[in-house]
């Protein structure tokens, strides 16, 4: 899709062998996290890389601590309901524009992935990720938005189940657990390294050994469908589950029978309807009052 984005672009790095470095910046922000401003900046940045496609791109933080902390929930929760349906719609957009892009797209992690910040890395072709951040410490990585009495809108529920075994991806999604970088389940990460200094030369590894045709990995061109779709009925009859749990879930069924587009309208959906429910209004409420 071609767009016309007047929004700034993120500074663009350009190799002499025609691969390409985009760093994440949220100057606007104490971390870097997604808004509808950072939407826009990546649209425009995806813009312009689609003029002079580069060989490979590589997506990349400036922030030590932090590779994308997530969606910026304090925006998410003074939207309306109108508008927080077109910001996650946008969202999605903007991020299947790197799965569908006609030049390799690797993420290059170094520190917290969470939320739509792991769902921005699973749009990518590949994933490479340090065990330690640039200060040296593990960091958090996973879909924690249940845990908020939210679920994951940016593709979380199509894409993490089709990486990682359906045993642990879809209850992690369902309770919003997350994982630590020293300690990751296979197939979330393409190649991991020890230190961030590795990750340039480890991207490339793993550029060269990527067909993008066949990608990205999702739940309905997955091998395992069957094995998905036991884990969803087990932790269907497993325990009463809180309505989070349920709409996530949900997702990943209705993915698998009808495609991601409706997977992704029921995330879309169930995020807006979840965030008006007295559950979810007091966990917000709390996570934003310890946040500000």
């Amino acid at each position: 899709m071609t767009t016309t984005s007047t929004a700034p672009t993120f500074e663009i790095d350009r190799g002499s062998d025609g691969q390409a470095t985009l760093w994440l910046e949220a100057p606007h922000q104490p971390v870097v996290v997604f808004d509808r401003m950072m939407l826009a900046r990546l649209d425009a940045s995806l813009d312009a890389l689609m003029s002079d496609p580069p060989s490979c791109l590589i997506i990349r933080s400036r922030d030590e601590r932090v590779w994308v902390a997530g969606a910026d929930l304090k925006e998410i929760d003074a939207l309306s309901d109108e508008s927080l349906e077109a910001y996650l719609a946008e969202g999605q957009r903007v991020f299947g524009r790197l799965a569908s892009s006609p030049f390799t797209v690797i993420a290059a992690i170094h520190g917290a992935t969470l939320g739509g910040g792991l769902e921005l890395a699973l749009h990518c072709h590949g994933i490479v990720a340090s065990i330690t951040s640039k200060r040296g410490k593990p960091y958090p990585i996973g879909l924690p938005e249940a845990s908020l009495g939210l679920i994951p809108a940016w593709g979380g529920t199509q894409l993490l189940p089709a990486r990682v075994a359906p045993d642990t991806s879809v209850p992690a999604i369902a309770h919003g657990r997350t994982f630590t970088s020293d300690s990751m389940p296979d197939g979330l990460i393409d190649l991991v390294v020890d230190d961030p200094e590795q990750l340039d030369d480890a991207c490339r590894s793993v550029a060269d050994s990527l067909d993008i045709t066949e990608l990205p990995r999702t739940i309905a061109s997955s091998d395992h469908e069957e094995s998905i779709l036991s884990a969803v009925e087990h932790i269907r009859h497993d325990a009463p589950l809180e309505d989070a749990a349920d709409v996530a879930i949900n997702c990943i069924s209705i993915g698998i029978k009808n495609g991601m587009d409706a997977g992704l309208d029921i995330e879309r959906e169930g995020l807006v309807s979840l965030r008006n429910t007295p559950h979810t209004r007091s966990l917000l409420h709390a996570f934003l009052s310890r946040n500000n």
